[in-house]
């Protein structure tokens, strides 16, 4: 049984290198794009920040305004409408 050796081209390494080399390039360039889209979208969520935290405050204060009525309010204010009603 012979093993053959089979050594490889000194040229095929320097296409490998220059393969490697602009798969690099293309990485970091995809990589910068990738980041300046995510700091994009972070400056847009951070412009759109105040808006949102209004609109959930009051959410918050129409919530409780509404369960506060129907935990205390709800009953008093029917059985003054009944009475009002009664009257005429």
């Amino acid at each position: 049984m012979e093993i053959e050796y089979i050594y490889p081209d000194p040229d095929d390494n320097k296409d490998i290198e220059a393969q490697i080399k602009k798969m690099q390039k293309e990485n970091t360039i995809g990589c910068l794009i990738m980041g300046l889209f995510l700091l994009g979208g972070l400056f847009i969520f951070l412009t759109l920040l105040p808006i949102i935290l209004v609109i959930l405050g009051y959410s918050i204060l129409i919530l409780a305004v509404y369960i506060a009525y129907k935990a205390w309010l709800e009953e008093p204010v029917l059985n003054l409408i009944q009475k009002l009603k009664s009257r005429r």
